[in-house]
């Protein structure tokens, strides 16, 4: 496991919510892992 640590401002407008990233040296592999592994703690709706 790794650990990333990485400056972000957090903005929300309205509807959604944006990231503001510093440009660091994160290859683009392991930050879509990242968002990948954020993206599967949502919750998923239920099929009717």
């Amino acid at each position: 496991e790794k650990l990333v640590k990485i400056g972000a401002k957090v903005v929300s407008h309205g509807r959604y919510v944006t990231f503001q990233l510093a440009e660091v040296a994160v290859p683009r592999e392991l930050f879509q892992k990242i968002l990948s592994l954020i993206d599967d703690l949502r919750r998923r709706p239920v099929p009717a």
